[in-house]
C-alpha cells in the first residue's frame, strides 16, 4: 500500500512540475503586407493565451503588469484543470525594426527574400524568464515553452489571392511535415498549428532562424 501511495505522489509531482497551454495568434494579410511596405514601424495583433492552472488574483495582477495589452482574463477548462485564458498584443515588425519589446511575449518578424516574404516567430526569453520566476516562487511550477501549442489563424483581407507556404505545420487539421502551399483567395481564412518538433525548435532558440510561413 505504501508503494502505491508513493507512486501516486511521484506521478502528481511530475504532473505539476511544469505548466503549458495554448498560444493562439490572429493575423491579417494586410497588416503583414503593411509592415513590410514600411507603412508602420510595428503593427500589433491579438493573441489569446491559455496557461494551465493559473487562477489566483495575484497571478492575474502580475501578468497584467508585465504583458502588453493584457485583457479579457477568465477561467477555462484546459487539460482537465481550471486554467487562465487572457488576451495580449504582440508586434509584427520588419526585420531590422527596433521597438520596445520588454512587455511583448513574442514577436513576429518579416523578411523579404526572392519575391516572397518570410515570417518568423521568436519568444521574448527575458520576459519568459521573469514570468517563470514568479510562477515558481508562487506555485513551485515552471513555464515549459515546449508544452505550449502555437496556433495561427491567417485571414486574407487583401483584394487578391495570395500563395501561403507553411513549414512543418498542421493546416486546417491536416499534417504537413515539410513545405506546403495553399492559395488564399480574397476573404479566405486558414488555421495553422506548428508541429511538435518545430515548436521545440522555436522554444529552444534565442531567435528563430527558420520561417513559420511565407507569403507571395
Amino acid at each position: 500500500m505504501k508503494k502505491v501511495l508513493l507512486s501516486v505522489l511521484i506521478l502528481i509531482c511530475l504532473l505539476i512540475v511544469s505548466c503549458g497551454g495554448d498560444i493562439k495568434i490572429s493575423l491579417f494579410t494586410r497588416d503583414l503586407m503593411d509592415v513590410m511596405a514600411a507603412k508602420e514601424n510595428a503593427i500589433y495583433t491579438n493573441v489569446n493565451v491559455i496557461i494551465e492552472s493559473l487562477t489566483d488574483p495575484n497571478d492575474i495582477d502580475f501578468l497584467r503588469n508585465n504583458l502588453n495589452g493584457f485583457s479579457n482574463e477568465h477561467a477555462v477548462e484546459y487539460n482537465y484543470s481550471t486554467s487562465l485564458s487572457f488576451d495580449i498584443k504582440v508586434p509584427i515588425i520588419k526585420e531590422g525594426t527596433r521597438i520596445d519589446m520588454s512587455k511583448d511575449l513574442l514577436v513576429i518578424t518579416g523578411k523579404e527574400i526572392n519575391g516572397q516574404t518570410l515570417y518568423y516567430i521568436s519568444y521574448n526569453k527575458d520576459l519568459i524568464s521573469r514570468i517563470d520566476r514568479y510562477i515558481y516562487k508562487a506555485h513551485y511550477q515552471n513555464i515549459d515553452l515546449k508544452s505550449f501549442k502555437i496556433k495561427i489563424e491567417i485571414n486574407n483581407d487583401e483584394r487578391r489571392s495570395l500563395t501561403l507556404t507553411t513549414y512543418s505545420a498542421y493546416v486546417n487539421g491536416k499534417a504537413y511535415p515539410f513545405d506546403h502551399e495553399e492559395i488564399l483567395k480574397e476573404r479566405d481564412r486558414i488555421s495553422l498549428e506548428i508541429s511538435e518538433i518545430f515548436n521545440r525548435y522555436i522554444s529552444g532558440m534565442e531567435g528563430n532562424s527558420y520561417p513559420v510561413f511565407s507569403i507571395k
